[in-house]
């Protein structure tokens, strides 16, 4: 009898540790496998002409100006009317593109022009380029400018370059040339080895590549400008590339350390604490890398360069205290941009004047100093 329980004991071991293991991928999965599908959880009720009734979502009553993106349309969303259970009525500054109807599945855009590019959203010249990297060419977005300084545009985690354009005039108006990229595993470049994203820890890599392309064609110094994960594959470039001409960074709700959006991510789930750190472990083992490594805060003595850090806070996504902690012990270096209301990369939204005022300031002196 007792060989029997020690059989049962050890069975119902091994299968906790299969389930256990398996709970640990699947959580992994969420934070490093890339997902590229379109998502439209709004549907709209309603629209008259000069306002639009939305049902769903949990952020649509947010200050500040939006878009509303459709598969095949897209529109300018102003400010709140009114709010009543689970709708939300918005002005509507513009509908740019298709039909705005009742039934129309949409989200709300953030990035205002949905996936356009920078002639058809804002009638601003462009051209597609290619930067070499080590695991082939990356597509990116290059505007013109005058200035020996460009900015190197880092989208966040499945995202891509459209991400930028709220902020392109604003540059195109001081002259600097932008060159907004893609990293492994992204839509149309190439994959990693896994397939997975690494966080930061070999993405900064082809921000390594496009500094180099951004030297070859005359640029004598350029400023890192990263967005949530691109806002952590940045300051890991500036870490890892201490004898390039980086004169400053610019970070958008950045993850600074990702033990912070891993734990919130869980929380939201109703996913225990334990099986978050679970999750953690898969992920370090899945891709190699260290979540220590990748926290900035901890390694906030290595940096050199002036930082313009905004931070909203009612991010939803990404906890903003690691990088109140980091402006904390950088204010040698971080100029630090508050807001509230606008949520994940929201603070241009909520608050466009004091933005685009804090990247014109930041980026005058920046292209100044090189």
């Amino acid at each position: 009898m007792r060989r029997v329980l020690a059989w049962i004991a050890a069975v119902l071991a091994v299968l906790a540790l299969v389930g256990l293991g398996g709970a640990g991928w699947y959580y992994s999965g969420l934070v490093i496998d890339p997902s590229h599908g379109g998502s439209y959880p709004l549907e709209v009720v309603a629209f008259d002409g000069s306002k639009v009734t939305l049902k769903g979502g949990s952020d649509t009553a947010a200050p500040g100006t939006y878009g509303l993106t459709w598969r095949d349309g897209n529109a300018t969303l102003g400010p709140v009317v009114s709010v009543a259970g689970s709708t939300v009525v918005r002005k509507v500054t513009r509908v740019r593109r298709g039909t705005l109807a009742p039934g129309v599945h949409a989200y709300f855009d953030r990035w205002i022009w949905g996936h356009e590019d920078p002639r058809s959203a804002l009638d601003l010249p462009y051209e597609r380029v290619s930067i070499r990297g080590e695991l082939g060419d990356f597509p990116a977005w290059r505007t013109p400018g005058t200035s020996k300084t460009w900015v190197i545009a880092v989208h966040g985690r499945n995202a891509n370059a459209s991400e930028t354009l709220r902020f392109l005039p604003v540059l195109h108006s001081l002259g600097i040339p932008v060159l907004a990229i893609s990293y492994r595993n992204d839509e149309g470049a190439p994959a990693s080895e896994d397939g997975t994203f690494h966080l930061g820890a070999t993405e900064w890599r082809e921000v390594a590549a496009a500094i180099s392309y951004a030297r070859g064609q005359g640029a004598t110094g350029v400023v890192l400008y990263g967005f949530s994960m691109g806002g952590g594959i940045a300051p890991m470039a500036a870490r890892m590339l201490p004898g390039e001409p980086i004169k400053g960074l610019i970070l958008d709700s950045p993850v600074m350390d990702w033990n912070a959006p891993i734990d919130l991510g869980a929380r939201q789930r109703g996913v225990p604490g334990w099986l978050a750190s679970v999750g953690k472990f898969v992920v370090e083992r899945r891709t190699g890398i260290s979540l220590d490594d990748l926290d900035h805060v901890r390694h906030g003595k290595e940096f050199r360069q002036p930082i313009l850090l905004f931070v909203d806070d009612d991010d939803t996504s990404v906890p903003v205290e690691p990088s109140l902690r980091f402006a904390k012990l950088r204010p040698d270096l971080v100029t630090l941009v508050r807001t509230k209301g606008g949520g994940h990369v929201g603070s241009w939204n909520v608050d466009r004047a004091r933005y685009e005022g804090a990247l014109r300031d930041f980026l005058t002196a920046s292209a100044a100093s090189s």
